[in-house]
Order: structure tokens, then C-alpha cells, then sequence
């Protein structure tokens, strides 16, 4: 049993209606402290099936060939419920990736370098204590009944850091998750690290009741992040007049053509538009949420397995400015405010009633200039609130894992309520 006599054996069963997907991926880990260094080396392979059948969608996966043959034969044991038929994109020439075959290298031994620059960073109370690192591979085939024969490889490189801060007889471990797109950021990384594990040492609450909010790239982008079902929802929140989603000015985009050729459906990747001046303009669609509101897939049908099928995500979300300005233009027109520099806690958003609230740690800012830290803030309130106060976005734009690409360069937030 192969490729071949699965596609045979589909397009027997749900002829113009079925799709094979596989997948190959392979990493190379680090593992470091001050003491050790291990690493590892990983593999996976994955088959799965999609077909429609007596008017109902239908999904089976394996881990080879004939373990999806059997799989595909004991989905008759099961009744789904009907559904449109998908519109399988098309046939067409792709680019042959150009990396395609190449070995997967290990992660540079960087624990050394960043031990330093997180120690500097921090003026010496911050040590690191682990750095995890992972480069990867997968190449995904993707066959289906109007001809498709897509092949394309993607790669990573990301991580996790963890330091201590120490200040007396007072201690904060941080742990920061991290990608990399064209090679190591061993400084930025540094920085918000040292932040991270320094900042809450000072035991200094917030100053101001409210104020001017700086958000750092990385609360940015978990603000974005968190955000994101209002770009998949059927029907848009009832707080979301006319569309009206956050200042004039402000968009969101997902772009993920520099990441992979096409989608996990095949769909090619795309720019698209999902928030323009402010207002609401566009949503994230899969084959399967394209069908039920007859449109066409925007080629975020994203498998976050082999096992399950895929769903509508985002796949690199980031906040555009029509008009962006340096970081420090931002800083100097905060005349009382606090900047967020990491988060303490995940965000916390309801899209639905309105409502966020974010910790975090940073420092507090007055007539332009950064004045002591603070150990620990809150900012809350109605989430409409805040995305419409957002006056300002610098150049810096910066991207995230979360689990995918999430960007945002540095956010001024005109008026914020803290505690």
C-alpha cells in the first residue's frame, strides 16, 4: 500500500471529492544549562484523508500507508453530519522550495553568548539558567481530485529561555518562548529576559490609577493574538458597530507567503486584509467555513496535526500602521503612563462581552522619560475601549510564537485604567 493505491482506492470511493494530505517532519534540539548539554533528534510521519461521502464530509489519518487504508475503511462506522461539498483548489505549478531535501542542522550552542548579554542586561542580577533550542522540517505533499500535486517544505527555528532574577534575599524566575526567522536575536532576547526575571523584584505597584500605555512588541502581539477569534466568528460581537474595531488608522493583516507557498489545504498563502482604518473588513476562511457561507477559502485552512483536520487560524497576524514613527518618537510623548514590558500572566480576553485584563511588569514613564520599575500592574476593562485608544504604532514591528507568528511593533495606548 502507497500514495498511489490511496488515491486510487479515494477516488473510487468519492469520485471529484477527496483530498490526501502527508507529512514528514523532522527537528534537531539543544538542551543547555550551566552544567549540561543534551541533545535530540526527533521524527514524525503522518498520512490523513478527506473525502465526501453520501453528502457528508468525512476524515481518517495514520501514521503510513496501510494504517490510513484501514482507518479510511472504518470511518463507515461513522455518521457525520451533511455538509457542502468543499472546492478543492486546483491544479497548478508551485515553486520547488529551495531548501527542499536539506539536512536539518543543529542549533548553535548559544547558552554562553546569552548568559552574558542577559547578565548585562540586567547589571548582574539576572542569571540564565536553561536555553532550550529546536531547528525543524516538514514537507508536506498534498494531493486531491481537481488535480493538485503540491509539495512544499517549511522550517523553524524557535526556543525557550529561562533566567533568575536575584535581588537580596528576593527571587523571580521568567521563561520566555521565542522564534526566529532569518537566524539568532541573542540581544532582544536578552533584554526582555532580564526584564522579565529583574522588573518584579522591585515591589513597586503601578503609580498612576491611569494613564498613557506603552505596550511592549511582545504584549502587543499577545493582545493581538488574543484577539483573534473576532477575525474567525461567524457573526461579529454586538459591540462591534458598523464594523468599527479599533483608532483610525490601525490595521491587521495576516501574510503568511513569506512562511509557506500554500496553506495546509493546498489553498495558495496570501495577504489579507482583516482590519483597515480602524474598521473590520475581512475574516480567515478554510475550504470547510468558505462552503458553509459561500465564499472562497483566504488559504487558512491551518493542521496544527496530521490527526485532526484542519481549521480556519490565523497563520501570521500582525498590526500594520498607515503611518509608523521610531519607538522613541512614542516614548517621548508619554507625559504620564506606564510601559508594559512583559506579561505576568497570560491575557485574558473576552471578545464576546467586551472585556480584557492584563498583568504585567515594566516601568513608569513621565514627560517622555522612563522613571522607576514596576513589579506588577494591571490594566482592565472593556476590550472595545482599548483597541479604539490605540494612537500610535512604531516601526519596530516584531513577530511571536503564539502558537503561530503573532507580530506588533511598540503600541501607544492614549488612556488605560491600571491597579
Amino acid at each position: 500500500m502507497n500514495a498511489d493505491d490511496l488515491t486510487r482506492a479515494l477516488a473510487r470511493r468519492a469520485p471529484g471529492q477527496w483530498e490526501l494530505y502527508s507529512k514528514v517532519a523532522e527537528s534537531r534540539e539543544s538542551e543547555s544549562t550551566t552544567s549540561l548539554r543534551r541533545a535530540f533528534w526527533r521524527r514524525e510521519e503522518g498520512w490523513a484523508a478527506r473525502w465526501q461521502e453520501s453528502g457528508a464530509p468525512r476524515f481518517a489519518a495514520g501514521t503510513s500507508p496501510p494504517e490510513l487504508h484501514r482507518a479510511i475503511e472504518a470511518a463507515d462506522a461513522i455518521t457525520p453530519a451533511a455538509a457542502p461539498p468543499l472546492e478543492w483548489p486546483a491544479a497548478r505549478k508551485a515553486p520547488s522550495p529551495e531548501t527542499s531535501g536539506a539536512a536539518v542542522e543543529a542549533p548553535p550552542d548559544l547558552f554562553a553568548e546569552l548568559a552574558r548579554a542577559v547578565s548585562a542586561a540586567s547589571r548582574g542580577e539576572a542569571t540564565l539558567l536553561s536555553l532550550t533550542l529546536r531547528r525543524g522540517r516538514a514537507e508536506e505533499r498534498i494531493a486531491n481530485a481537481a488535480g493538485l500535486e503540491l509539495r512544499q517544505e517549511l522550517r523553524l527555528f524557535d526556543g525557550i529561555a529561562a533566567a533568575v532574577g536575584r535581588r537580596g534575599a528576593k527571587a523571580r524566575e521568567a521563561r520566555l518562548a521565542f522564534r526566529w526567522q532569518d537566524g539568532p536575536e541573542v540581544e532582544p532576547l536578552a533584554r526582555r529576559l532580564a526584564d522579565a526575571a529583574t522588573l518584579p523584584l522591585s515591589d513597586r505597584p503601578a503609580p498612576f490609577g491611569s494613564g498613557q500605555w506603552l505596550l511592549d512588541p511582545a504584549v502587543g502581539a499577545a493582545l493581538l493574538a488574543a484577539v483573534a477569534p473576532l477575525f474567525l466568528a461567524e457573526r461579529p460581537p454586538r459591540w462591534l458597530v458598523r464594523g468599527r474595531f479599533g483608532s483610525p488608522g490601525l490595521a491587521v493583516v495576516d501574510d503568511a507567503s513569506r512562511d509557506a507557498p500554500a496553506d495546509g489545504e493546498g489553498v495558495p498563502s496570501r495577504r489579507v486584509l482583516l482590519a483597515e482604518d480602524g474598521t473590520l473588513v475581512g475574516c480567515l476562511l478554510d475550504l470547510s467555513a468558505a462552503a458553509a457561507c459561500g465564499r472562497r477559502s483566504t488559504g487558512h485552512g491551518v493542521r496544527p496535526s496530521f490527526r485532526v483536520p484542519p481549521r480556519a487560524r490565523p497563520r501570521r497576524l500582525f498590526f500594520e500602521a498607515a503611518s509608523a514613527v521610531p519607538p522613541s518618537d512614542l516614548l517621548a510623548s508619554v507625559s504620564k503612563g506606564l510601559y508594559a514590558s512583559a506579561l505576568t500572566a497570560l491575557a485574558r480576553v473576552d471578545v464576546e462581552a467586551d472585556r480584557y485584563e492584563i498583568e504585567f511588569t515594566g516601568v513608569s514613564i513621565v514627560a517622555g522619560r522612563a522613571g522607576g520599575p514596576v513589579a506588577g500592574a494591571r490594566a482592565r476593562g472593556r476590550l472595545s475601549e482599548l483597541l479604539r485608544r490605540i494612537r500610535a504604532l512604531s516601526s519596530d514591528l516584531q513577530f511571536f510564537p503564539s502558537p503561530y507568528p503573532a507580530g506588533s511593533p511598540t503600541v501607544l495606548v492614549e488612556r488605560a485604567n491600571f491597579d
